[in-house]
């Protein structure tokens, strides 16, 4: 399906968005529908290159003129093909053409005309919440003691850049802070133009020799990586010419961005020792932004909510009577107020808060902080949501195999007692995991094993639990019945209301209106359970953030299937009552892992995510 066409800024090629659809019937006998975005590169005749002239196929024709297939272009990149768009106009049905919801409608709306018109029996899956969970999620992660950062930006964190680090992060517990090279830049960042290339490329030098750089198993690390591409994020490869790409496809790439080589290096998979490393993407070093400005920073305010003559009095014994505006007027007394205690009441004044990206990765740094700390002794615990039962061990497994990589994989033995959960053991041999984990699943006719797996299993019960998220097994949810019809009617309104009888429903927000929850808020700190099938429960988490007007992705639906070792189905409401699951929803991350989108998966998975990937 083409979504748009548009000429390079040389006019030299015609790039051409656009998304495929896969049909897929799996053995739940569930027929599936996944729409995926698509990006191609177009040349016209005199800028195509071949030996035959008569190889040429016309393909598109764009402004009178004929362009010709040259190749595809990563479909990851920044596009502007979403989820779901709200205009201006509530009854502005162009633009709501242009979203997946509406093309997913579509489909299925035809697809099951088509069925039905060929007398063929169906059942819609249509996620409908039937019980909920609240206050489920885990909150108590604490933070790190110390920290290390390093300065991966290209630019020199300045004395008072990192005081205010040094401030900021005291106020969120770490005592010691301290910054590698002292703060100076490791490499150094230019943005190249290529002629004949859609997209820049860098170039690249180290400023300190990046295979040098040693860590302290002991410490925790903070890197400040450069932003180069919204969805690569910092991650490139160098190319035979000597400039770096921004690409996520680095896996079977040699000369990786530092982070990426850094990750390696110090993979735990590898090397049987865990390092507590962190990195966040930044276009560049701010330290406090307006929240509407978009802009990358570590902290945001409100601007129409802050009297600037105030301010500037609030902060002239630091800017010394200066006429700054608000950011720097914040910035100057937050990069030199000692005060502890000042320093809160002036945030707190101000309504100045943590930027959601930051909170994150103080969270993301407590989470490997713990991993670390439990590695050297078993004995150190998080604490968790109590449980009705006071003792349960079990396992998680995650399977990592993507197509021409090394499989790897994680078996990690955890412990609930009292209130806590402990790390016990950890298994890194995938051999010893596919002796001990049988019901693994192989690839048809090889040893290999399906990529992307994800267990608990209860040995003193012999039986596990798979929880996963697949474009081929579980839906996108994309909103009510009746969509397509309603527009044909001219009769829907676009708009994001999820209130009242005059709200359109148009989201797949299905828990949203139970109108016995009261206030309606409250939706955002449940977990939405479907417990209506038989032999698999499904789970739903709304985003925590309001909705915007651009949804770039769909919502998830999780599953959590059970079977015993012998191959026996679980049903529904054994898992349910399963203490393993009441551990898996008892420490849900919600969004505080995942910026953006809605994270559904459990600390359990996060640590054996961390000890594959890190």
């Amino acid at each position: 399906m083409l979504h748009s066409k548009n000429l390079t800024k040389s006019k030299d090629a015609l790039l051409v968005w656009g998304q495929s659809l896969l049909i897929k019937y799996n053995y739940h006998n569930v027929l599936t529908l996944n729409l995926s975005r698509k990006s191609q590169r177009f040349l016209p005749k005199d800028k195509y290159n071949t030996i035959d002239s008569e190889d040429l196929e016309e393909l598109l024709v764009y402004q009178k003129k004929k362009y010709y297939f040259e190749r595809k272009r990563d479909a990851r990149r920044r596009n502007s093909i979403c989820f779901m768009q709200f205009p201006q106009d509530s009854k502005d049905y162009d633009k709501f053409k242009k979203t997946q919801l509406y093309h997913y409608q579509n489909l299925i709306t035809k697809l099951e005309g088509f069925l039905t018109d060929c007398g063929i029996l169906f059942k819609p899956l249509h996620f409908q919440t039937d019980h909920y969970l609240e206050n489920s999620f885990i909150k108590n992660v604490e933070s790190v003691e110390s920290l290390e950062i390093i300065n991966n930006t290209g630019v020199n964190l300045t004395e008072y850049n990192q005081q205010f680090l040094n401030f900021f992060l005291k106020q969120h517990g770490v005592s010691l802070v301290t910054f590698y090279n002292f703060g100076k830049t490791i490499s150094t960042y230019e943005q190249v133009e290529v002629e004949g290339e859609d997209e820049p490329c860098w170039r690249i030098s180290e400023v300190v020799t990046w295979s040098n750089i040693e860590l302290d198993k002991g410490k925790n690390y903070l890197v400040l990586n450069k932003l180069l591409e919204e969805e690569a994020g910092s991650m490139a490869y160098r190319r035979d010419d000597g400039l770096w790409y921004a690409s996520t496809k680095i896996n079977n790439r040699e000369e990786v961005d530092f982070y990426s080589q850094f990750k390696r290096r110090f993979n735990y998979l590898e090397t049987g020792e865990f390092f507590s490393i962190q990195g966040i993407n930044v276009p560049e070093f701010r330290t406090v932004r307006d929240v509407n400005s978009k802009a990358w920073s570590v902290l945001n305010y409100t601007d129409k909510k802050i009297n600037l003559d105030i301010l500037r009095l609030d902060t002239q014994v630091f800017t010394k009577g200066e006429f700054l505006d608000v950011d720097d007027s914040i910035s100057f007394y937050l990069s030199r107020q000692e005060d502890s205690k000042q320093w809160e009441d002036f945030c707190n004044q101000y309504n100045i808060k943590i930027s959601p990206e930051f909170q994150k990765v103080l969270i993301e740094l407590g989470i490997k902080n713990w991993i670390r700390q439990s590695l050297v002794n078993p004995s150190f615990s998080l604490p968790i949501t109590p449980q009705s039962f006071t003792e349960k061990e079990f396992f998680t497994i995650y399977v990592r195999s993507p197509k021409s990589e090394e499989t790897k994989a994680v078996a990690i033995r955890f412990l609930y007692k009292d209130g806590c959960i402990y790390i016990k053991d950890i298994i890194r041999d995938i051999q010893e995991i596919k002796r001990r984990f049988r019901f693994l699943r192989q690839k048809n006719n090889s040893e290999k094993l399906i990529d992307d797996q994800q267990y608990f299993v209860d040995e003193s019960e012999q039986l596990y639990i798979s929880c996963y998220i697949n474009d081929s097994y579980t839906p996108i949810l994309i909103g009510r019945n009746g969509i397509i019809e309603d527009i044909e009617n001219d009769e829907l309104e676009v708009n994001r209301q999820i209130e009242g009888e005059n709200s359109p429903r148009l989201l797949p927000l299905v828990s949203y209106y139970n109108v016995d929850i009261k206030p309606i808020n409250r939706i955002k700190n449940m977990i939405c359970l479907d417990l209506q099938n038989e032999t698999f429960l499904q789970y739903y988490i709304p985003p925590a953030k309001s909705i915007g007007r651009t949804i770039k992705r769909g919502f998830r639906v999780y599953h959590l299937i059970g079977k015993t070792y012998s191959k026996n189905s679980i049903t529904t409401s054994e898992i349910i009552e399963h203490p393993i699951t009441s551990l898996h929803l008892s420490t849900l991350t919600q969004n505080v892992l995942k910026i953006s989108d809605n994270s559904q998966s459990s600390l359990l998975q996060k640590v054996a995510k961390v000890l594959i990937e890190n």
